[in-house]
């Protein structure tokens, strides 16, 4: 009994700090928003940004670039749930197992998206440029490799998880 209560204790500290993270993360982007004026030079990076970008391409570049952070609010707000779960003791439950699958999920679409998302703003934000100076720009950096891998574990931690819980309801049935 003690190990679930361990877990129950930890669960309530990691809900704690991921409901913290699901505030400040919105504090955070909304002050950069409001505080990076919205030109060309704020959004370069590895490519030029046309200097006679539309305000429509700059602000649709911003609004692709808020994907990621909606993404793992989403992630955040299942782990929340996770944790909540078990700080009731709901620790081998089918429901805990969605919830897992759900983070996984999570974690990938924070891999795969900046990987489909990246070259639609280089082109958006290149596309005034004169021809021969118009960007793509596709790459793969260690954070897509370390969450796709992150979540594809977790995915299926949270397969194992299903499994578990048939048993351990099947089990219950018995008794």
């Amino acid at each position: 009994m003690s190990r679930i209560h361990n877990v129950s204790k930890l669960a309530g500290i990691l809900r704690g700090v991921t409901i913290a993270a699901m505030i400040v993360l919105p504090i955070t982007i909304t002050g950069g928003l409001l505080t990076t004026p919205l030109l060309p030079e704020a959004l370069s990076g590895d490519f030029t940004v046309s200097p006679d970008a539309t305000r429509g391409q700059l602000i649709a570049a911003v609004i692709l670039n808020l994907s990621n952070p909606l993404i793992l609010l989403w992630t955040l707000n299942e782990m929340r749930k996770l944790f909540g779960s078990y700080v009731k003791g709901e620790i081998l439950t089918d429901h805990c197992a969605r919830l897992i699958q759900r983070i996984g999920k999570g974690f990938l679409a924070l891999a795969i998206v900046p990987f489909i998302l990246r070259p639609i703003q280089v082109v958006l934000l290149t596309m005034a440029n004169p021809p021969g100076e118009r960007s793509i720009s596709i790459g793969l950096s260690s954070e897509m490799l370390f969450f796709a891998l992150s979540g594809g574990l977790i995915i299926v931690i949270g397969w194992a998880m299903q499994a578990a819980s048939d048993v351990a309801s099947e089990n219950r049935s018995f008794v």
